[in-house]
C-alpha cells in the first residue's frame, strides 16, 4: 500500500507513473479506481481539489487492459458490505451488526463529505452513489442560523458538507469569533478542539458534531435506512465525540419519527483503508457480472 498526495502530482497519471516507479516499473494490467467527483461525463471534476480526470483514453494512458472508476463513496460502501462486526464499532442504536436486508446510510466527512447507499435485498448488493452531502444546511437554532449567515456570505450557500468535514471546522470556528488558528494551521485547530484545549474549537467542534448527526438522521430517513456506516479517518479520530449524546440527540429528533430513529444501528467503520477494499470487491463483482 502506498500513499501520495493529491498536491504533489498535477493529475492521476502523474500519482500512478509514481506509483510503478516505486513498485519497481510494474503496474498491473487492470485497476479499480475510486475518485472523489461524481462519475459522470467525460471530465471528471474534484471537488476538494484542483485535479480532473478526462475518462476518454484514461485506461490506454494508464498502461490498463481493463479499468473500473467509480466514486469514492461508492467504493466505501462496496467495503461496508462484506465488513464483519468487529470492524464496525457502535456509535449509537440497538446492538447487533447492520441490517441484513434493506438500505444502509453510508457517509463520512474528510475534505468534504461523502455519502452512498448500499442496498441489500433477496441476496442481492447494490451501491447507489450520491451527492447528498451539497443539500442545504438545515439550522436548528439561533446560533446555527448565525453559523449559516456566515457561510452564505462566503461560499453563496450554506450545504451540509460546508459545516461537516475537515476544513468545515474552521469555518464554524471563525463564525463564532475565532482568532487564534489560522486557516492552514487545520492540524492545530483539530487537536485543540478534539483535547479541550481551546475553548472556542471545543464549542466549533461540538456544533460541527451536531450538524453531522442532524444531517446523519435526514439522510438515513431521506433513504429508508435502517443502519448508518460512517466512514473516515477524521470519524475515526473523533470517535469519542460521535458517541456523545451530541451526536445521537440529533440524530434521533425527528418529531414523530423519533421512535424509528432510535432503532437504527450506526456504526463506525474502523477498517484503515476501506476505500481501497471497497474498490477491490466492486471490481470483483462487475468482473463475476462479466461487464
Amino acid at each position: 500500500m502506498r500513499h501520495y498526495r493529491t498536491a504533489d502530482h498535477e493529475g492521476l497519471q502523474s500519482a500512478w507513473r509514481a506509483f510503478g516507479r516505486d513498485e519497481g516499473g510494474t503496474l498491473p494490467a487492470a485497476a479499480a479506481i475510486g475518485v472523489a467527483a461524481p462519475i459522470e461525463g467525460q471530465v471528471l471534476r474534484f471537488m476538494n481539489s484542483p485535479w480532473r480526470i478526462e475518462t476518454a483514453g484514461l485506461a490506454e494512458k494508464l498502461g490498463l487492459e481493463r479499468m473500473l472508476l467509480l466514486n469514492d463513496f461508492g467504493a466505501i460502501a462496496h467495503a461496508v458490505s462484506v465488513l464483519g462486526e468487529e470492524e464496525l464499532a457502535p456509535i449509537a442504536g440497538p446492538e447487533g451488526p447492520l441490517p441484513a436486508e434493506g438500505v444502509i446510510t453510508v457517509l463520512g466527512p474528510g475534505t468534504g463529505l461523502g455519502v452512498a447507499i448500499l442496498v441489500r435485498r433477496g441476496g442481492r448488493t447494490e451501491v447507489i452513489e450520491t451527492e447528498g452531502s451539497h443539500i442545504g444546511f438545515a439550522p436548528l437554532n439561533e446560533e446555527e442560523r448565525r453559523i449559516a449567515e456566515d457561510l452564505q456570505r462566503s461560499y453563496g450557500r450554506a450545504s451540509v458538507e460546508r459545516l461537516v468535514s475537515g476544513p468545515g471546522l474552521h469555518d464554524i470556528y471563525n463564525s463564532l469569533g475565532g482568532q487564534s488558528f489560522e486557516v492552514g494551521d487545520a492540524a492545530g485547530l483539530w487537536a485543540a478542539a478534539r483535547e479541550c484545549r481551546h475553548p472556542v474549537a471545543s464549542e466549533a467542534l461540538e456544533h460541527l458534531v451536531k450538524a453531522f448527526g442532524s444531517a446523519a438522521g435526514d439522510l438515513a430517513l431521506a433513504h429508508g435506512a435502517m443502519g448508518v456506516a460512517i466512514s473516515s479517518a477524521l470519524s475515526r479520530r473523533m470517535a469519542d465525540h460521535l458517541r456523545s449524546p451530541l451526536f445521537a440527540g440529533r440524530f434521533i429528533a425527528k418529531g414523530r419519527y423519533r421512535a424509528r430513529m432510535q432503532k437504527v444501528k450506526v456504526r463506525l467503520v474502523i477498517h484503515e483503508e476501506p476505500g481501497l477494499l471497497g474498490a477491490a470487491v466492486a471490481f470483483e463483482r462487475m468482473r463475476a457480472a462479466g461487464a
